[in-house]
């Protein structure tokens, strides 16, 4: 009985030892804190910050180097710095454009800025080989169509600024779009595809007889593709001969040799993996449907006998261009336009970039 009194004495006291108060608690948290705090979070928040620094200063040297000041380097970098690769606001039109879009909705002050910077970047005009990214892209006097309430009237690109696209319309409508009606505006651009945009007009007013409506940028730009593929812009030699008539395939192994004086001298102006325009300094007289047989050499490689058909005829007295749908056409002829087009648009983009 002592010795159970004894050892119930003893229990009670190690329960009175052994409880933490508060203090001992907090102090507990406190500790542990304290060390996620300067062995994790610390060094973590340290290498973060020289890394945002160190390519703060690889954005300024390279921004240097393109010829921008510090003023205009600290306003490109509030837009850049929110990209993986921040440098890429340098040689990405399409990215510069997005960011000179919501450098300009921030504030209109930042427009002369935006201006200096893009002719720096030499972004003031895009490539014909390149898609367009935005209404910016669009060349001053493009014509096209703005429709509205479901009628379409010829229309053309009047002025452009930072700010909005003003686009004249040229055909007499019994009424015009007002401030907050939607409007489209489509767009063929030469060997690229048709564009179109839809957008809610600003603002209206005559100028000459003519109404303007001012629109804002967009960057969401719709694109339909032009044929199978993008024609590419070359300039080959090419002989020709016209059949004057539909020739099908099978006919070509029964057709004799033909004389080569009856073949015209012409350029191929584009070219894709399914057509060319070929076009004659001179007035060449054929339809549409007609069939003729089509020789060049482009880059070391060789395409004789290739069967065409004639799909439209474009020129004057002085000058005629076909555009031709290929109907005999070797397998490996289509891979090898491909595989040269390709590589004819891997070396613009180069020298594209290399001139920046």
């Amino acid at each position: 009985m002592k010795y159970q009194r004894g050892f119930e004495a003893l229990k009670e006291a190690s329960r009175y030892v052994f409880q933490p108060d508060l203090r001992d608690v907090l102090l507990v948290l406190f500790g542990f804190v304290a060390s996620v705090l300067v062995l994790i979070v610390l060094p973590y928040t340290i290498s973060k910050y020289l890394a945002s620094r160190s390519a703060r200063r690889g954005f300024e040297v390279a921004g240097k180097q393109m010829g921008l000041n510090e003023e205009e380097i600290a306003l490109l970098y509030r837009c850049a710095s929110t990209l993986e690769d921040q440098n890429k606001v340098f040689y990405s039109k399409y990215i510069f454009e997005r960011c000179a879009g919501k450098l300009v909705k921030e504030s209109s002050d930042n427009i002369p800025i935006i201006v200096s910077v893009r002719k720096k970047l030499k972004f003031e005009n895009l490539p014909w080989f390149l898609p367009l990214a935005t209404t910016r892209d669009i060349e001053l006097y493009q014509t096209g169509f703005i429709s509205y309430k479901g009628k379409s009237y010829g229309a053309a690109v009047w002025e452009k600024t930072e700010e909005d696209l003003k686009i004249a319309i040229l055909d007499r409508t019994p009424e015009f779009p007002q401030p907050g009606d939607r409007v489209k505006f489509s767009f063929l651009r030469e060997d690229d595809g048709r564009y179109y945009f839809e957008v809610e007009v600003l603002n209206t007013y005559l100028e000459g007889g003519k109404v303007i409506l001012v629109i804002p940028h967009t960057e969401k730009l719709s694109k339909v593709q032009l044929g199978d593929s993008i024609r590419w812009k070359v300039s080959i030699p090419a002989r020709v001969f016209f059949f004057n008539r539909k020739v099908q395939a099978e006919e070509l192994s029964l057709i004799e040799e033909l004389p080569e004086e009856s073949f015209l001298e012409g350029t191929i102006e584009n070219i894709s993996p399914g057509g060319v325009r070929v076009c004659f300094k001179r007035l060449v007289s054929a339809k549409e449907g007609d069939s003729l047989l089509l020789e060049f050499e482009w880059k070391r490689q060789l395409f004789k006998n290739i069967l065409a058909e004639i799909w439209h005829i474009t020129g004057s007295t002085d000058r005629t261009c076909f555009g031709l749908k290929f109907l005999a056409f070797k397998k490996d002829y289509e891979d090898t336009i491909r595989k040269l087009i390709i590589e004819e648009q891997r070396e613009a983009l180069r020298a594209y970039k290399m001139d920046r």
